[in-house]
């Protein structure tokens, strides 16, 4: 837990020596409001992640993180016309590297 505290406060400071907080605050608004949001997401993970602490719910609970790991990069977005984890990460990186 303290290195995703460290991670985000890296990320800050960087953010705010190069003067781009603002597109950083807008780009984390973006992912937590808005039609195709992540809360649900988030949630989810929250209450079965929870349900991990109770002795007879670990294995279940587990089971369930698992499941909610491959829909996530799996998962097809057709609202944004992507697909999973995957065909966005290469999009991304042929943006990138002019590919």
């Amino acid at each position: 837990m303290p290195f995703i505290f460290l991670v985000a406060g890296l990320v800050m400071v960087t953010a705010g020596v190069r003067g781009t907080s603002q597109q950083i605050v807008t780009l984390i608004e973006g992912d937590l409001r808005g039609k195709n949001n992540f809360i649900y997401w988030i949630l989810s993970i929250a209450v079965v992640g929870g349900l991990g602490y109770i002795q007879d719910f670990r294995s279940f609970s587990r089971a369930l993180l698992v499941l909610i790991l491959i829909v996530l990069v799996l998962a097809e977005n057709k609202q944004q016309g992507g697909g999973g984890l995957f065909a966005q990460f290469q999009s991304s990186v042929k943006t990138i590297t002019g590919g």
